[in-house]
């Protein structure tokens, strides 16, 4: 519950609550995040849930249970079914939604933003919009949550254009933010995500305080700047380092001991699969690009899991960016079937590891009828990419399309 950097001691609380003084020589900070609260009147009531713990999803479990869901998908066999409200459309409120609709609830996603998954470029979240609303769930996007209201004895969220909508079960995914309450009480120096600033080796400003996972920052990997990305694999890998490095201090190991290990940075590679569809990213997006004041190419794509003459064969979209001149990859996006995740695994290790466009094309890859295709899509994206780059042959992306056509009637 507190630190105190000057007497290098910490104030601990048991499960009984009592509390006792702990002394320390070098500490591990890995408190995570919270989850962010929008200023919404109405947002703590009992029937709005958090997906965090977990014990918040026993608190979801017993409120469906209340509800007769659990086993039966419906209050009763007269009633109609529950009604669920999902706050936000990142990866924790649509994974919940899927699962809230397949337990058989009517379900409602509200959106602030003008598309669901944020961390894609619109084009690419196109297709897990639609297989939101192909499964029956209803998508608000462009629409902020005003109040929650009860209502004889049902809660009513209002969003900002007047939509009103009843439900019985409600979840709050409107993102996370550091959990650093305890550092910044302890003077430890935050970077400008609001993260705990730290250095390769996960050391804070204080050289006995380390920080690892989702409460500080690290370097990514394209721009070289320090953010804060709270998912899991960063997490652990940070978490490693911490350990090992707060335990060769306590032995004595200098700076430049080999054992010593170094975070080299992040590219948020994530994955999300709503009802069949998966999504996933690496590295910047267009709209990240344009923001860092990248000069950028993209080349955009359609292909196959495996080879189409192979039953089973599920399309893929990919979208793969790239530095204008130097051919360096920027990052990537795919959709689609089975093997999305692949692709992007592909391209998060060959950012990391430096290569270009054209390198994305000399890639050489497994290849059998029933797992791959003889040119892959991530292999097509290097072709392509090298067209462009080239000047072989000029692109279009498919939301330049429309207004090239207008343009040429």
């Amino acid at each position: 519950t507190r630190l105190d950097r000057g007497r290098q001691t910490v104030t601990a609380r048991d499960a009984e609550g009592l509390k006792r003084e702990l002394p320390y020589d070098r500490i591990i900070l890995a408190t995570g995040t919270e989850a962010l609260r929008p200023p919404v009147p109405g947002l703590d009531a009992d029937s709005i849930f958090t997906v965090r713990t977990v014990p918040d999803v026993d608190r979801i479990a017993a409120r469906l249970n209340s509800l007769n869901v659990m086993r039966t998908g419906k209050r009763s066999d007269v009633n109609p079914p529950a009604r669920a409200l999902v706050i936000g459309a990142g990866y924790i409120g649509l994974e919940t939604a899927e699962q809230f609709k397949q337990l058989g609830l009517d379900v409602t996603v509200v959106e602030l933003a003008d598309q669901v998954m944020s961390t894609l470029d619109w084009e690419m979240a196109f297709p897990i919009e639609m297989a939101l609303k192909n499964a029956g769930i209803k998508v608000v996007l462009s629409d902020g949550l005003r109040e929650i209201d009860e209502v004889e004895g049902v809660s009513v969220a209002r969003t900002a254009s007047g939509i009103e909508i009843p439900f019985e079960v409600g979840i709050l995914a409107t993102g996370v933010k550091p959990n650093v309450e305890l550092a910044v009480e302890a003077g430890i120096e935050l970077g400008k995500s609001g993260a705990i600033r730290v250095d390769g080796h996960q050391r804070t400003v204080d050289p006995s305080i380390f920080a690892a996972g989702d409460n500080c920052e690290a370097l990514h990997l394209v721009t070289g700047q320090p953010v804060n990305l709270p998912l899991a694999g960063p997490a652990n890998k940070a978490g490693r380092i911490a350990g090992a490095n707060a335990a060769l201090d306590l032995i004595g190991a200098g700076e430049s001991d080999p054992r010593r290990l170094k975070l080299q940075g992040v590219l948020g590679t994530a994955v999300v699969r709503v009802f069949g569809v998966y999504a996933a990213a690496t590295g910047l997006t267009e709209r990240a690009a344009k923001k860092e004041g990248i000069e950028y190419d993209a080349v955009f794509l359609t292909g196959l899991n495996h080879a189409g003459y192979y039953p089973g064969s599920e399309a893929l979209q990919m979208k793969v960016l790239f530095e204008a001149g130097s051919g360096r990859l920027l990052g990537g996006q795919c959709c689609g079937g089975a093997g999305v995740e692949r692709r992007i695994d592909i391209l998060a290790t060959a950012i990391s590891g430096g290569l270009g466009i054209e390198d994305l094309a000399q890639l050489d890859l497994c290849y059998s009828p029933p797992v791959g295709s003889a040119k892959d899509i991530a292999i097509l994206a290097g072709f392509s990419g090298s067209n462009v780059r080239r000047g072989i042959m000029p692109y279009l992306s498919p939301t330049e399309l429309p207004d090239f056509l207008n343009a040429n009637k």
